[in-house]
């Protein structure tokens, strides 16, 4: 009887426990359908990205860069798959530029591998052109279009967001318009390109066997005093000292914002470099060997010039990117009338949320205020706060506020080991001002040397979404923030170091009195006062 039962109800217990594992199997897939992807490995295979959240970032620029090396595979949560899309796959560090023109640095030393920064992050790369966006409504779909190089075919790819940034950077100012300026000028834009096109003109200055060398450089801000310095640095030997170099500058007197010591120090340092200026001048045409200027120093009263040259540089200050009004009479993404791309105090757009815009190509709108001007520090400084907001965004959080500092330390390199800086005001001159700036540079450039990256393993828990509590996500700091460090000197030493010129001078020490000065309103005022004294 006892085995009987047994045998029956086996059948009975064997069925019900074939359906519990069926239900558990189906419960595991429908749980396993709903877990986030992990990122995308640069090693892996391909990803179903319909079911990510989506960052893409157009253009490799300072600011971008610091987002691809932030939200990396491991730091990000792992259902957000990034995608950067640049023309090219190394983009130059405009601060050093001018060194390179100045052969203390190489064209590899000025390039970041934005490529290689992508791969390292995790992040997809698409090597190409944007030519459009889609973007009817927030809600919609949403998605760019990229011009790439498929073989020997051109094809256009569509990219879907959920975030986009906008990091293009600008043109030179009166290249397409003024005539012959494209023809026969070498422009700073692409950067990359100004390097090589030197390079070119040295290896014909070389061959030709040229005696005699006049530079006619058009632009009188910081970009084409640099350039006027490093020329002179770079072919004055070559050329046995017979070079000229103009600046052709549009004001009255070069770098105005700044204070009366600055610029007597910036004429001083032209005058010592043999570097001539022509002010209230206006290019009217560039020919083969000549430049047409139009100069009017009295009001009512013009004058007509015409400089010969061997090379013309054109250095003019930034114009807006094709594509930013290409956007705009596409989808309407509002631009000012001079085509920067309008932002508000998050970097974000004001007319299509969830675009952001940083560098050069925005204009911000700051409660009134005035935008900052086109230095490479404000997309530098932005970076932080562009993190921030994208992924802020993505997850629909209050976003942060960008705040522009009203003034920046401003460092131009002479081409021979020494360079001429302004801050708060007073004028810094020396061997020690070049190493500072090589410092700065150096320093922010090793930020994105895969090389020296660590290796990303995924393990542990991913990259979180808190505002509050818990270990941050994201590195948001800024890549120089102030660390409390030596003893700082009394005031009138501090004034006593920061005027010095001589090649002694310890450049991390006078770095950190120009820190402390930022920190500490008081300490600031009490150096200042010091150093206006010496300099009276």
């Amino acid at each position: 009887s006892s085995h009987r039962t047994k045998t029956s109800t086996a059948p009975h217990i064997v069925a019900w426990m074939g359906r519990i594992a069926a239900i558990l199997a189906l419960l595991a897939l429908s749980a396993a359908a709903f877990q986030p992807l992990p990122g995308l490995h640069p090693q892996g295979g391909q990803i179903d990205t319909n079911i990510m959240r989506k960052i893409v970032l157009v253009g490799g620029g300072h600011a971008h860069v610091q987002v691809i090396k932030s939200l990396n595979r491991v730091s990000r949560p792992s259902d957000v798959h990034v995608t950067l899309i640049d023309r090219q796959r190394q983009a130059s560090y405009s601060g050093m530029v001018p060194g390179c023109v100045s052969n203390l640095y190489s064209l590899d030393q000025v390039q970041i591998d934005v490529a290689p920064l992508a791969e390292w992050a995790g992040d997809e790369f698409i090597c190409g052109t944007v030519i459009g966006m889609t973007y009817d409504n927030e809600d919609c779909d949403k998605y760019v279009t990229v011009e790439v190089t498929d073989g020997n075919a051109v094809i256009n790819k569509q990219v879907p967001f959920d975030v986009i940034s906008f990091d293009i950077g600008s043109t030179t100012r009166g290249f397409s318009s003024v005539p012959g300026a494209r023809k026969h000028a070498i422009s700073t834009r692409p950067i990359s390109e100004l390097v090589l096109r030197i390079q070119r003109e040295e290896e014909k200055i070389k061959s030709a066997g040229l005696k005699e060398g006049r530079v006619v450089v058009v632009g009188g801000g910081a970009a084409g005093i640099e350039l006027a310095l490093g020329l002179r640095a770079r072919w004055n030997d070559l050329l046995n000292g017979k070079l000229s170099i103009t600046l052709c500058d549009s004001g009255d007197e070069l770098m105005p914002a700044e204070s009366k010591a600055c610029r007597d120090a910036l004429n001083r340092v032209m005058l010592t470099y043999r570097i001539d200026v022509i002010h209230n001048a206006s290019v009217e045409k560039v020919g083969q060997t000549t430049v047409n200027i139009q100069t009017s120093e009295k009001i009512g009263v013009k004058n007509q010039i015409v400089l010969e040259y061997t090379h013309c540089i054109w250095a003019t200050g930034a114009e807006r990117h094709q594509l930013a009004e290409d956007l705009n009479s596409q989808c309407g993404l509002e631009v000012t009338d001079r085509g920067w791309i309008v932002v508000n105090e998050y970097l974000e757009s004001i007319s299509h949320p969830g675009v952001f815009a940083a560098g050069d190509c925005n204009e911000i709108k700051l409660n009134g205020a005035k935008s900052p001007p086109k230095a490479g520090v404000y997309a530098v400084r932005s970076g932080p706060v562009l993190i921030e907001n994208i992924t802020r965004k993505l997850s629909g959080k209050k976003l942060t506020s960008f705040e522009p500092q009203s003034d920046f330390l401003k460092l131009l390199m002479c081409g021979d080991g020494k360079a001429l800086g302004f801050r708060f005001g007073i004028p810094l001159f020396g061997k020690w001002v070049w190493e500072l700036k090589d410092h700065i540079d150096v320093t922010f450039m090793n930020l994105f040397d895969v090389n020296l990256l660590p290796k990303l393993e995924i393990g542990g828990e991913r990259g979180s979404e808190t505002e509050t509590g818990g270990k941050k996500s994201y590195d948001t700091k800024q890549y120089d923030a102030y660390e409390a460090g030596e003893k700082r000197p009394s005031a009138s030493s501090a004034a006593a170091d920061l005027l010095r010129t001589d090649d002694d001078v310890d450049y991390l020490h006078n770095w950190n009195i120009i820190k402390e000065m930022v920190q500490d309103g008081d300490y600031r005022r009490d150096v200042l006062a010091e150093a206006r004294m010496k300099l009276a």
